[in-house]
């Protein structure tokens, strides 16, 4: 009845012990899905942060979240990457301490715990680094990430490689910096990198920075005391990161301005229905409104993220020449090289959950547009925007004011949507580009009226808190959500305005996520700063296109001072289906 022995074999080689009704032995990691009146279950301590075997009365065991009555204590069920990623930071302790013990108690109810302890149960630092290795390995194969900051490129390629180790990968994403291109451009870079990955796609675009976890020494030297490999943002200078899938069922793909481009095999793909999640490299120069929006028709159940790589230019110092931002190498094929529109990868076996922070918080009440002329709003509420906006900021506390006169924006919901039930977070923020003789807004062509609209403000402390209530919401709504598997790891797609510029301090963006993730899963993290961040205000989660009911998510935008989370999620098993 224990499936998931043979991956964590590895994981406690001298800790094992017999489960007293199964009659077997097996790794106290694991948690077997089995039927049994008094059935031994592995609970979660976070309080003494030990894992242990409780008996739990329960005619049914293993589903995630479920709680059941103990002997003494109500008990949550730990998933399996759960319980692994407890029991890996157990053995990384072992590597500072250089001893653990299995100490027996009462009968059917052995416990892990750290002391003194013969040699015999000791384990060498080699032996305690192959079992993190293995056991990460395992638990987190289908999703590797890393992160080099090796000034020269050849040599970055080459930590990645060690880093990502195997080869054998479907799909992957490169993220390079301006740092590393050359007048050659991006091709003989992505072209080696795929060769040394080990990966058959692979698509890579120029960043103003990197995110990923360290690899090689440079990148371990950013954070001296980051001992789990949490990831690391660079914002300047020479980064090279990678985000590589094993199993995603990934099409490459690239759409251009005007309609040019992969159209038939997008079409194709999308009379198969089969396509789940999208993430999204676009060209500066691109028109992405036109063609994120032709996306979303095509694929509209499908949750999408990307973002916009930096502007390439090239030539020596005085960097005079331009040269594409993007390219997609494959294998058996020379790099090729893509601009002005949005190249991708479409996976049909990798659901995406997007969290969307735009590092901005409401003021005042939600409203609804009254009047506009062309990009411009000037009539909110049934008033004059001025008139609306001075009732609001005559009405708020002098810290907001404050805000409001630094960094004033406003958010925009769809035409037809209840402007009392949208939450915070689910606006579209636009900036307000110019104000009118007559007090009218220049937002863009996108305000109508009818539209819901509500003032945001923009700091750091707006930023902080918008950040975190947005990844506690995905956590509560990611409890809702059925049959969705345990997330490998996420993307980023942050802007260049946020990291340590916006925080005062490094890395807030890339390890905020593993308060939803927990450490193996929220340490895996990979991406880039952008010139432009792409998903679905609020949170959003793919869908089978086949699938009946349920929202479609709101239309795919391009967002500023915004950070971007695609947190991979194994598609439910028959994929599409």
């Amino acid at each position: 009845g224990i499936e998931h022995c043979s991956s964590l074999s590895c994981l406690l080689l001298p800790i094992h012990t017999k489960f007293p009704r199964c009659g077997m032995e097996a790794p106290i990691a694991v948690a077997p899905a089995v039927s049994m009146s008094r059935s031994t279950m592995l609970a979660s301590q976070p309080a003494a942060g030990l894992l242990k075997l409780q008996h739990v009365e329960s005619p049914r065991v293993g589903s995630l979240g479920h709680r059941v009555p103990a002997r003494n204590s109500l008990v949550t069920f730990a998933p399996l990457a759960t319980a692994a990623a407890a029991v890996v930071g157990v053995v990384r302790r072992t590597r500072r301490e250089r001893h653990l013990r299995y100490q027996p108690k009462a009968v059917g109810r052995p416990a892990m715990t750290g002391g003194s302890l013969s040699s015999r149960a000791r384990l060498s630092s080699q032996h305690s680094s192959f079992i993190v290795r293995r056991a990460e390995a395992e638990l987190m194969g289908g999703f590797v990430t890393a992160c080099s900051t090796a000034p020269q490129w050849q040599d970055a390629v080459d930590e990645l490689a060690e880093a990502a180790g195997g080869g054998g990968f479907d799909a992957g994403f490169a993220f390079i910096s301006e740092y590393h291109v050359t007048t050659e451009g991006l091709a003989p870079i992505l072209e080696a990198l795929r060769e040394k990955l080990g990966v058959r796609t692979l698509i890579g675009c120029a960043g103003i920075g990197g995110i990923g976890q360290p690899a090689g020494p440079s990148a371990e030297a950013i954070d001296s005391s980051n001992t789990n490999r949490a990831p690391i943002e660079v914002d300047s200078g020479a980064a090279m990161s990678v985000g590589l899938l094993r199993d995603a069922a990934a099409t490459p793909f690239f759409l251009g301005s005007n309609g040019t481009g992969d159209l038939q095999l997008i079409d194709k793909k999308a009379a198969d229905k089969d396509v789940r999640s999208m993430l999204l490299m676009a060209d500066p120069f691109g028109d992405h409104d036109s063609i994120l929006k032709t996306l979303d028709e095509k694929f509209p159940k499908a949750a999408k993220a990307g973002g916009i790589a930096a502007v390439l230019q090239v030539g020596g110092a005085e960097r005079n020449a331009y040269t594409p931002s993007i390219a997609i190498a494959s294998e058996g094929t020379q790099a090729r090289l893509v601009s002005q529109g949005i190249a991708g990868l479409m996976l049909s076996n990798i659901d995406i959950h997007t969290v969307v922070c735009q590092g901005c918080l409401p003021v005042g009440p939600a409203l609804r547009v009254s009047s506009t002329q062309g990009p411009v709003c000037d009539g909110i509420g049934g008033k004059p925007s001025n008139e609306t906006l001075r009732l609001i900021f005559s009405s708020v506390d002098p810290a907001t004011r404050a805000k409001m006169q630094a960094f004033l924006t406003i958010g925009l919901g769809k035409v037809g949507e209840n402007e009392r039930l949208l939450g915070d977070g689910d606006w579209l923020v636009r900036m307000i580009t110019g104000v009118t003789p007559q007090g009218g807004l220049v937002i863009g062509d996108d305000v109508a009226v009818g539209q819901p609209m509500r003032f945001h403000v923009r700091d750091r402390e707006s930023a902080e808190t918008d950040l975190s209530m947005m990844l506690k919401r995905y956590r509560l709504e990611k409890s809702f959500m059925g049959a969705s598997g345990d997330p490998m790891g996420c993307f980023l797609f942050t802007c260049s305005g946020r990291g340590e510029g916006l925080y005062g301090r490094k890395h807030v963006d890339a390890r905020a996520i593993r308060e939803v993730l927990g450490d193996i899963a929220g340490s895996r993290v990979v991406g880039f700063f952008c010139n432009g961040e792409i998903g679905s205000p609020g949170l959003a989660a793919s869908r089978s296109a086949t699938e009946d009911g349920g929202d479609t998510p709101r239309p795919t935008a391009v967002h500023g001072f915004t950070a971007v989370f695609a947190i991979l999620v194994p598609a439910p098993q028959g994929g599409s289906a």
